[in-house]
């Protein structure tokens, strides 16, 4: 049955992206499967630093920010068309990555994420700061969008926007899978597991570490620039620790291990996350209570579910050991 489930998943994903689209045929639940997108794709490179990698980074949004403002303002001063962000935005990333993959040689633990916590702040602070070249609060408004104007705001402009972050949610995936499946993968959990072991069997803890910061970092560049053409512009938002927060949470919850579970644990927070604003607060206390629920009773969130439940099916239904021999012959005790 397990089986049956891992090959027809993708399978039933692919022809749920087709189908959606012209079946609802509605700009708010465009909208809604675009910011699916974008979630899913940051998950899927954030999974591979926290859980292949297990480093605490909290730097992702500073990397989609950095490649949306660069495009955007590229594009407002210099004329960038739309079609030259993603290149724009994988190049930014990749040196971002670069650089705070340099303190994760030294740093570790609490510390680390501590660092790219306040990385992410000073984002924040410093584009709010700056009026005259990156707009202040109201950000950068007016760069050249995906989305023709004629099309600005009509379902028919959401489709190009879709058709977009298909693609790069596409890219998301190989990657995800490149990296965990292939060696890269493995010399990072072992690192994870124990460094002492790694330098001994020979892995260049450093290196890699560094290769999945830039490689991560790459692609969650081409999600800024996404967001960049997407959004014909580029503001704060994109640093808002709350988002940040609910990121996270989406990876706990689905599993930190399983893209399955990222995209499952992706789609129901989101879910709740806007179809539920009218609760306000008792909506983060739910979104919370689901986190909770969901660590305390699974090792790897919604996708380590059915093995844990079909490992304690298969417990239940063993056979008891055989009792002790002398029980066995109605003795056992002192003669």
């Amino acid at each position: 049955m397990r089986r049956i489930f891992d090959l027809a998943f993708w399978p039933v994903v692919i022809v749920a992206a087709i189908v959606l689209p012209p079946l609802y045929d509605d700009s708010y639940v465009m909208a809604e499967l675009v910011l699916f997108g974008i979630y899913f794709s940051i998950n899927l490179m954030w999974a591979l630093v926290l859980g292949t990698a297990g480093l605490y980074s909290f730097a992702t949004p500073a990397f989609v920010g950095a490649a949306a403002y660069t495009c955007a303002w590229l594009s407002l001063n210099h004329g960038l068309p739309w079609w030259l962000y993603a290149p724009i935005g994988l190049a930014v990333g990749a040196v971002c990555g670069f650089l705070v993959a340099l303190p994760a040689v030294r740093l570790r633990g609490v510390y680390f994420a501590l660092l790219t916590i306040g990385l992410v702040e000073a984002c924040n602070q410093y584009v709010t700061a700056d009026t005259q070249n990156l707009g202040g609060a109201q950000g950068l408004v007016g760069s050249d969008s995906i989305i023709p104007p004629s099309k600005q705001g009509l379902v028919e402009g959401y489709y190009y926007a879709y058709a977009a972050i298909g693609v790069i949610a596409v890219v998301a995936l190989l990657v995800y899978w490149w990296v965990s499946s292939g060696r890269l993968g493995l010399r990072l959990r072992t690192a994870r597991e124990s460094e002492t072991v790694a330098e001994a069997i020979g892995i260049d803890i450093p290196r890699a570490r560094l290769a999945v910061f830039v490689i991560t970092a790459a692609v969650l560049g081409l999600v800024g620039a996404f967001r960049a053409s997407y959004d014909a512009g580029a503001n704060k938002s994109v640093f808002d620790f709350s988002t940040l927060l609910l990121l996270f949470a989406m990876i706990v919850v689905g599993g930190i291990n399983s893209a399955k579970g990222i995209l499952i644990g992706t789609a129901l927070l989101q879910y709740i996350e806007q179809h539920f604003v009218s609760w306000g607060a008792p909506r983060l206390v739910l979104l919370g209570v689901i986190m909770l629920t969901i660590t305390l009773i699974s090792t790897d969130g919604i996708a380590g579910l059915p093995d844990q439940i079909a490992r304690a099916l298969r417990n239940r239904r063993a056979p008891s050991p055989d009792p002790p021999a002398a029980a066995a012959l109605g003795g056992g005790g002192n003669p």
